[in-house]
């Protein structure tokens, strides 16, 4: 086995990896502790029941990898490519999941699901989220500034307290999800008006406006970024 290969049914502690290729390879039951991962591929692997514990992925192509009965606990993903991964079907249950929420910045996590996942103070900052699933998942106090949710589902979502400062082009009803203390930013708060249920006028014209005129509206508004001190 090559110094960065990767194996199953092996348990490797505080060792990194780099520009290991394991496209579409299939590791099984392997745990990663402190363990670090920078331009690798792994992109279609499949990772059944592993354990990554306080690890860290730079810059990795991960794409369609499949994560299934896989522990993530303390794992931050920094400029990595996540697209089409099915979160849901990893293992949240094991008790290492809830000392340390995960993280992902600057990664790419279009068409990712996160179906009905509890990820309290999840941090998704400066992503594209463009299409992912949200439906259902438990994002109390969460960090999701800066990120595209073009096409994102949020329905039954709890977004308790979380920070949308400086998120872009979500589409959320507030009817529909738990939005206590959540927090927004001008331009793009102004998207949350149209799911009330009222209706809203030009007051020149009278004239009902539609979503995209709303929208419109918004952008011509100075848009805030996410302020550090806050």
């Amino acid at each position: 086995m090559s110094f960065n290969a990767l194996a199953s049914y092996t348990t490797f502690t505080g060792k990194s990896f780099k520009k290991t290729q394991a496209g579409k390879e299939i590791i099984r039951e392997s745990t990663f502790q402190e363990c670090t991962f920078s331009h690798c591929n792994f992109s279609e692997a499949q990772f059944y029941a592993c354990r990554f514990l306080k690890c860290r992925f730079e810059e990795c192509n991960m794409k369609l990898a499949k994560v299934a009965d896989t522990t993530l606990a303390g794992v931050t993903f920094l400029h990595c490519n996540l697209m089409g991964i099915h979160w849901s079907e990893a293992n949240w249950d094991e008790w290492a999941t809830k000392l340390s929420a995960i993280v992902f910045d600057h990664c790419v996590l279009e068409y990712s699901v996160f179906l009905g996942l509890e990820l309290r103070q999840l941090r998704m900052t400066n992503c594209n989220a463009r299409e992912i699933n949200l439906a259902e998942t438990d994002l109390t106090e969460a960090d999701l500034s800066g990120t595209d949710f073009a096409g994102a589902i949020f329905l039954k979502t709890n977004i308790t307290r979380a920070n949308f400062v400086g998120a872009r082009n979500y589409t959320l009803n507030v009817m529909d999800n738990k939005c206590k203390g959540a927090r927004f930013s001008l331009p793009e708060a102004m998207r949350l008006l149209y799911t009330l249920p009222v209706v809203i006028v030009d007051p020149t014209t009278q004239a009902e406006l539609t979503e995209e005129a709303i929208s419109g509206l918004a952008h011509e508004l100075p848009r805030t970024s996410p302020d550090p001190d806050a």
